[in-house]
């Protein structure tokens, strides 16, 4: 009879229901191992320091001392975390910490499978990588940007926002370099969204790079270095597109 791999994973809850519930789950999918349950952040921290084998982690939030979070914050990064909560605002944080998924509790083991493919997933793909490293030099998309009287050649991941202005619109790239082409806002979107899917409107009067964010806030986006706000009306369409709603 042929082995099934075991992907090794942990249950961090401070509540008993909620660890009996994910553990019934667990037990359902033949590719899962559950090796440890903990009822508070510090217990699991310990013992994620002492063992590297563990794959998944099934992560609360809202824990006494130490939450889940602050945990995701300071654990391996090759770590699959899937959040399971009761408390939908933490959702912005969980994207700061590349969690796989967010669960709100209650939830179905419909929801909770999906979770796991998706940490299935990317472990594969970072085995991936290690096994076969990608070599080949990637094809940069180049545009030309007329500011002040010059046309500068811009690679187009090198953009980090762009911001309307009354009469031009302001172009910042990863160097620092601020660009000013007098075109309108909607022109510049439209022909950055034509050559490439990263960009994404925040706001009625900024468009970002998605390969530049860096971190996620309550009312704006870390972009590189910059602080942008996110207008009400595109924040749901903005969460959507990062898969965080």
């Amino acid at each position: 009879m042929e082995t099934v791999e075991k992907y090794k994973c942990i249950i961090v809850d401070d509540e008993p229901i909620a660890r009996k519930i994910i553990r019934g789950y667990i037990d359902q999918i033949v590719f899962l191992e559950n090796v440890g349950e903990y009822k508070n952040a510090i217990e699991a921290l310990e013992i994620l320091s002492q063992d590297n084998s563990i794959q998944i982690l099934f992560l609360d939030i809202n824990m006494p001392n130490l939450n889940g979070l602050s945990l995701a914050k300071i654990i391996n990064n090759n770590i699959q975390i899937i959040f399971t909560t009761a408390y939908s605002e933490y959702a912005v944080g969980s994207y700061e910490v590349n969690a796989v998924d967010y669960l709100l509790k209650p939830f179905l083991f419909e929801r909770f499978a999906t979770a796991v493919f998706k940490a299935i997933d990317r472990i594969g793909k970072a085995n991936l990588l290690q096994e076969n490293p990608i070599t080949e030099v990637k094809e940069e998309k180049l545009i030309y940007i007329k500011s002040e009287g010059i046309s500068y050649p811009v690679v187009v991941d090198d953009i980090h926002y762009c911001e309307a202005m009354k009469n031009y619109t302001k172009v910042i790239l990863s160097n620092g370099k601020c660009l000013k082409p007098l075109v309108s806002f909607s022109k510049m979107e439209q022909d950055l969204v034509n050559v490439s899917r990263k960009f994404l409107r925040v706001h009625r009067s900024f468009l970002i790079s998605t390969l530049h964010i860096t971190g996620i806030k309550s009312n704006s986006i870390i972009v590189g270095n910059y602080e942008i706000p996110i207008g009400h009306q595109f924040r749901d369409v903005f969460l959507k597109s990062i898969g965080m709603k």
